[in-house]
């Protein structure tokens, strides 16, 4: 570590001890986890749950030992609160992270970050203008099979990168996420992102051109469950990704994370939920998972506590989550069209 980071503190510094966290909403299913993961972090503590829906809120707060209060404006007035994570509906997350803001709350958001460009943007100006910390929820960077992954390709492990073929399926969350005037989208908005972010992060490079197939073929429902995008980066390496809600109701995970990048002298493989164990039984399902570490969730909360604690930048950024949408939207577009679509979007 920096100097910086091993000196003694000043009076000065004004460093948190210990970062008070209030969450906005259970909508979101990764909200359980973020719950668990603060009050597993020594530096953090979940203080309060504030919900729409009161009875989800009560319930949440009773099993993670928080209190619960209705009123959003007053738990984001209250000073023994430094930080939030919104979990609600993607649509509200901009109205949540501007409130945030404006308060003075550091703000932790799931993904995808917002539902339009435009709204991402203005999320992260009003974090910019209130001086707070606006990072946005993408755990599979911080999966330690990811960070491997990274460290190979950028070591030289396979020479040159010339491609990638990237898989994101999962099960059909179902509830709101497949309205899209709460959700933004389907499967191509849930769980495009991911991977996008993944790729950004190890290449450095951003995504130009997006070529995007999208459907509603498995569930009968009113939004996109099938999609298959191919991606042109920066860096002149083309991708597949298939981000598809193509596996049944009782799966293990919730997504599957996959990605073959194949180089001049091999190919690395990434599947980032396959820390498994593999029960094969005579009764019941002749082959069960039982996941011993499926996320980054407790490295990815992990770190924004210790951004907030010592003032520091997060380590995925509100614009991290705009790109991201970015090329959501524009698989969108492209499906529309029917032909490839540049990015940015004028």
């Amino acid at each position: 570590m920096g100097a910086a980071r091993d000196r003694e503190p000043l009076e000065s510094d004004h460093m948190i001890e210990k970062v008070r966290f209030a969450m906005i909403s259970f909508a979101h299913v990764h909200a359980e986890g973020y719950a668990a993961c603060l009050q597993a972090i020594p530096g953090a503590e979940l203080v309060v749950i504030t919900d729409d829906y009161h009875e989800r809120g009560r319930d949440a707060a009773e099993r993670h030992g928080a209190s619960f209060d209705s009123g959003l404006a007053a738990v984001l007035a209250r000073d023994d609160i430094d930080a939030v994570i919104i979990c609600s509906e993607n649509v509200h997350h901009k109205a949540h992270t501007i409130a945030a803001a404006e308060a003075g709350k550091h703000v932790l958001c799931e993904k995808p970050l917002a539902t339009t460009v435009a709204d991402a943007q203005a999320m992260i100006d009003a974090c910019a203008a209130h001086g707070v910390k606006l990072q946005t929820a993408f755990p599979v960077r911080f999966n330690a099979a990811t960070v491997a992954l990274r460290e190979a390709v950028r070591a030289g492990q396979i020479g040159q990168p010339l491609a990638v073929n990237a898989r994101n399926p999962g099960t059909c969350p179902q509830s709101w996420f497949v309205q899209p005037d709460l959700s933004g989208g389907g499967a191509v908005i849930d769980h495009t992102v991911h991977v996008v972010d993944v790729l950004r992060w190890i290449f450095d490079a951003e995504v130009t051109e997006v070529f995007a197939e999208i459907d509603t073929r498995i569930h009968d429902i009113d939004t996109d469950d099938t999609g298959l995008l191919m991606l042109r980066l920066s860096n002149g390496i083309p991708v597949s990704l298939d981000t598809s809600w193509s596996r049944p109701a009782n799966w293990p995970t919730w997504g599957g994370v996959m990605i073959d990048i194949i180089g001049e002298a091999g190919v690395l493989s990434l599947d980032a939920y396959r820390d498994v164990v593999e029960v094969a039984e005579i009764r019941g399902p002749s082959l069960a998972w039982r996941p011993s570490e499926i996320s980054g969730d407790p490295e990815m909360v992990r770190a924004f506590v210790e951004a907030v604690r010592d003032d520091s930048p997060p380590p995925v950024t509100g614009l991290d989550g705009l790109r991201a949408v970015e090329v959501a939207l524009g698989a969108y577009e492209s499906a529309r069209r029917g032909e490839p679509v540049a990015l940015p979007m004028g």
